[in-house]
Formats: structure tokens, C-alpha cells, sequence
């Protein structure tokens, strides 16, 4: 899992999510709320299908194109529970939570990269999702 978290608010435009994005090398920034809680996370994808490619421009507010609820797994959680999730969930990003706290991003590279044997398991619902 990734373990230096990016975080955006949700007042900020998705022009400067990408901008983010790419200087950190990431697929994805944790959105913060204006009390300083996070409250979503925006995903290449998310700017992509919420905003661009409907012709909103870059303009666009974070909090309109956020995923919420954030849903993750524990870091003791297992593997092929964390690539299940995913799959049925339609997800490539989990949120790590350890005692209610955000401590990482698990991605399906993530995944595959340790036990590329799981990848099945994210990519049969994603296969789905395409078609």
C-alpha cells in the first residue's frame, strides 16, 4: 500500500487535483473537508468520467466528483479479502484504515504486484463493468 497520503479540499477544482496527482506520481488524492476531516477520494477516474468527458472543464469543484463513502480493509486484513472487495465493489483503490484512521491506499497494482494469482478476483467484475 501506498503510505505518503495526498490530500485536496473539497472547494479545490480538478484542474489542480491533476496537477497533484502528477507531481506525487499518484492515481488518486484523499479529500479533505473543510473541518479538516476526509470525507472522499477523487480518482483519475473520477476526473475523467465525472467532469471531462461530460463536458463540466476543469473548472469543476472536487466535492461534485469525489467517490464517498471511502471503503477499505484493515492492514491485517487478507489479501484475497481486499482483492474480493474490490471486485465486487467495482473498485481499484481501498482506503487502509487502522482503528478508524486512514493509514494507506491498497491499489490493484498493489494487489497484483504481491499475488498477481488475485487479479482474477478484481478483474472478472471490472471485465463486467466494460462490457
Amino acid at each position: 500500500m501506498k503510505t505518503s497520503l495526498i490530500t485536496i479540499g473539497e472547494q479545490q477544482n480538478v484542474l489542480e487535483a491533476a496537477k497533484l496527482m502528477k507531481k506525487h506520481h499518484v492515481g488518486s488524492v484523499l479529500v479533505a473537508s473543510g473541518h479538516g476531516s476526509i470525507s472522499g477520494i477523487v480518482t483519475h477516474t473520477d476526473l475523467v468520467e465525472r467532469c471531462l468527458a461530460i463536458g463540466k472543464g476543469t473548472d469543476c469543484l472536487i466535492r461534485e466528483v469525489m467517490s464517498k463513502p471511502l471503503v477499505g480493509v484493515e492492514p491485517d486484513s487478507d489479501i484475497s479479502d481486499a482483492a474480493k472487495l474490490m471486485g465486487n465493489e467495482d473498485l481499484r483503490r481501498l482506503v487502509v484504515f487502522r482503528k478508524g484512521k486512514i493509514v494507506g491506499i491498497l491499489s490493484d497494482k498493489d494487489i497484483v504486484k504481491i499475488s498477481p494469482s488475485l487479479y482474477d478476483l478484481i478483474a472478472e467484475k471490472v471485465e463486467g463493468h466494460l462490457r
